[in-house]
C-alpha cells in the first residue's frame, strides 16, 4: 500500500509537471508562430514586386508567383496580397484571385494602417492570420497582406513539438517507480513497521471526527474510551455543571455514555436529532457509528444546545412578523394613495380633502387611542402595525380598553414580548378569517404591585378541540399543514426562559384566549424614558 501511494505521488508530479510543460510548449509554439507569420507578412509588404503591382489589374502573375515563392521557403499556409478594395492580388487558390476578400469586416482592420492577429474560417478552413498595411514611397497605404497558417497545419507543428515531452515523461516515469520502490522501504523503516492499515484507521479517526458538524464533539470507543473531544463539549459540560465529572483516566463516565452511545451501539444505528437532558439542560445531539473494515470502532456525537436553536427560531419568527407588518401597511399606504390619485385624475378636488381630512382623523382617533394606553413607543407602533396588517385582512384588532404599559425600560424582553404577540395575534387572525364575526382582542398591562407584564390574546374564531390542546405546544405539530407549528413552541421556550406562565382557555365553536405572564420588577420608577 505504501509502494502504492508513493508511486501515485510520483505518477501525479510527473503529470502536473507534464501539464505545466506542454502549457509552456503549447505557448511557445502559439508565440512561434505568431512571429512568423508576423515577419512574413512585413517582409512581403516591403518587397517592391509587390509594391509596385498592387495597384495594378485585378490580377498580376508577379504578385502571385512571388507570393507562391514565399510560401514554399517559409511553411506557411497562405499568402494573400490585397488592394485598398480588398480585391485578392494572390491566393493559393488561384481560381479566387480577383475576388473579394471572404472576411471583409476583418481585412478592413487594417485599411487604416494598423496591423492586427485574427483566427477566422477562411476558403482553407480555420486558421491564424495576420494582417499588415502595404505603403508606397509616398507613405500612402495602397493595399494589405495576409499571411497565416491553417489549424491543421499549427497542430503538425504543435505535435512534432511536444514528441519530445511525451519521451521524457515516459523516462521520468520509469525512474519515478525505481526510486517510489525504494522509498516505500524507507518509510516503512521511518515508521517503526506500522502497517497501511493502521495508519489509515488512524487517518479515518481524524477525518470522519473533524468533518462531523461542529459545536460539542466527543468520539468514544465501545469500551468508554475517549478518542477525541473538543474545547466546546468542555464548555458544554461547564454550562451542566457536570465537567468534573464526565471523564476520568481517559473514559466517559458512565451516566453520559449511557445517555449518548448507549442506544447506538445496542441497535447499530445512527442518531438523528434527539433531544437529551443533561443535568436539567436540554441538547439535540447526532450519534454516528465509525467503521473501520466493517467493523464498528467506535461513535463520534455531536451535541448542540436546544436554548440556541429556539432563540434562532423566534429571530427568524420575529423577522417574519415584522416583514408582514411592514407589507400591511405599505398595501394600505399605497391603495390611499391610488384614491387620492384617482380623484386628483377626476379634478374631483373637494372629494381629495374630504378624503385626507378622514384619513387625518382616523389615523389621529386610532394612533390617539394606543398611545394614551399603551406609553412605550415601540410596543404601540407595533401595535399600530398590525392594527393596519389585520385590518388589510378584514380581520379587526381591539385594543381592551383596560390595557395600560407605562413607559419602562424592559431591555432585551421587548424583542420576545413583541415577538409572543405577534405570533398569538397572527395565529388569532388565522383561526378567525373564516368565521363570521372577525375580531382578535388584546389586552396588555404591567401590574405594578404583582410586578409582572400580562397580556392576553382572545378570538372569535371555531376554538380548539379537546384533543388537540395537549399538542399544541409541541414543535412542529399544527393543523394547518406542513412546515408549521413553530411559533408556538417559540412562545413555550420564551415563557421558560422568563420563569413567566402561559394559559390556555378554548372550547370548540366558542373562540380561544391565550394569556400570559412575564415577571419583571421595574426597579426605577421614575424611569420614563423609551424602552429601547
Amino acid at each position: 500500500m505504501t509502494t502504492l501511494l508513493v508511486l501515485i505521488s510520483v505518477i501525479a508530479s510527473l503529470i502536473a509537471s507534464a501539464i505545466l510543460l506542454d502549457d509552456y510548449v503549447l505557448e511557445r509554439e502559439h508565440r512561434a508562430v505568431q512571429n512568423k507569420i508576423k515577419n512574413v507578412a512585413r517582409m512581403v509588404a516591403k518587397d517592391t514586386r509587390v509594391i509596385d503591382k498592387v495597384e495594378g489589374s485585378p490580377s498580376d502573375a508577379a504578385i502571385q508567383n512571388y507570393a507562391n515563392e514565399v510560401m514554399n521557403a517559409t511553411g506557411v499556409s497562405f499568402v494573400v496580397v490585397l488592394d485598398n478594395d480588398l480585391t485578392r492580388k494572390s491566393h493559393p487558390d488561384e481560381s479566387v484571385i480577383g475576388g473579394t476578400f471572404s472576411n471583409i469586416d476583418d481585412a478592413s482592420r487594417s485599411l487604416n494602417g494598423t496591423e492586427h492577429y485574427s483566427r477566422h474560417v477562411g476558403i482553407l478552413g480555420e486558421g491564424t492570420r495576420f494582417f499588415t498595411p502595404i505603403w508606397n514611397d509616398e507613405g500612402e497605404q495602397i493595399g494589405i497582406v495576409c499571411v497565416g497558417y491553417v489549424q491543421q497545419t499549427i497542430n503538425d507543428e504543435l505535435w512534432n513539438a511536444r514528441k519530445n515531452l511525451y519521451v521524457g515523461l515516459g523516462v521520468g516515469l520509469l525512474v519515478g517507480i525505481i526510486g517510489a520502490l525504494y522509498l516505500a522501504r524507507y518509510l516503512k523503516k521511518v515508521l517503526l513497521g506500522l502497517e497501511p492499515k493502521q495508519i489509515v484507521a488512524h487517518m479515518k479517526e481524524k477525518e470522519i471526527i473533524i468533518d462531523s458538524v461542529s459545536e460539542a464533539i466527543i468520539a468514544v470507543s465501545p469500551k468508554r474510551k475517549v478518542l477525541l473531544q473538543n474545547v466546546n463539549f468542555n464548555k458544554l459540560l461547564n454550562k451542566t455543571e457536570v465537567a468534573t465529572k464526565a471523564n476520568s483516566n481517559g473514559y466517559l463516565n458512565d451516566t453520559l455514555f449511557s445517555l449518548i452511545f448507549d442506544d447506538v451501539f445496542k441497535t447499530e444505528k445512527p442518531i438523528a436529532n434527539r433531544v437529551t437532558v443533561i443535568n436539567h439542560f436540554e441538547f439535540i445531539v447526532n450519534v454516528q457509528l465509525i467503521y473501520i473494515d466493517k467493523n464498528i470502532y467506535g461513535a463520534v456525537a455531536t451535541l448542540y444546545d436546544q436554548s440556541e436553536l429556539q432563540h434562532l427560531i423566534r429571530e427568524l419568527s420575529g423577522t417574519e412578523q415584522y416583514i408582514d407588518s411592514l407589507r400591511a401597511q405599505n398595501h394600505k399606504f399605497m391603495n390611499q394613495l391610488h384614491t387620492i390619485l384617482g380623484l386628483i385624475e377626476l379634478e374631483k378636488y373637494e372629494d381629495v380633502h374630504h378624503f385626507v381630512r378622514v384619513l387625518n382623523h382616523n389615523y389621529h382617533r386610532e394612533m390617539g387611542f394606543v398611545t394614551d394606553k399603551i406609553k412605550s413607543s415601540a410596543i404601540a407602533g407595533f401595535l399600530l402595525g398590525k392594527t393596519s396588517e389585520l385590518d388589510e385582512q378584514g380581520v379587526t384588532l381591539i385594543i381592551d380598553e383596560d390595557s395600560y404599559f407605562p413607559a419602562i425600560k424592559i431591555g432585551d424582553m421587548l424583542h420576545d414580548l413583541l415577538l409572543s404577540m405577534g405570533i398569538l395575534i397572527d395565529n388569532a387572525k388565522e383561526a378567525v378569517i373564516n368565521s363570521s364575526k372577525k375580531q382578535v382582542i388584546l389586552f396588555l398591562k404591567y401590574d405594578e404591585a404583582e410586578e409582572v407584564i400580562m397580556f392576553e390574546v382572545q378570538d372569535t374564531g371555531p376554538g380548539i378541540e379537546k384533543h388537540v390542546l395537549p399538542k399544541i405546544f409541541e414543535r412542529g405539530y399544527s393543523t394547518k399543514g406542513e412546515n408549521r407549528g413553530y411559533g408556538l413552541d417559540a412562545i413555550q421556550s420564551i415563557v421558560k426562559q422568563y420563569h413567566g406562565l402561559v394559559d390556555v382557555q378554548a372550547k370548540t365553536g366558542r373562540g380561544s384566549t391565550f394569556r400570559i405572564e412575564f415577571p419583571f420588577k421595574w426597579r426605577n420608577k421614575n424611569d420614563e424614558s423609551n424602552d429601547r
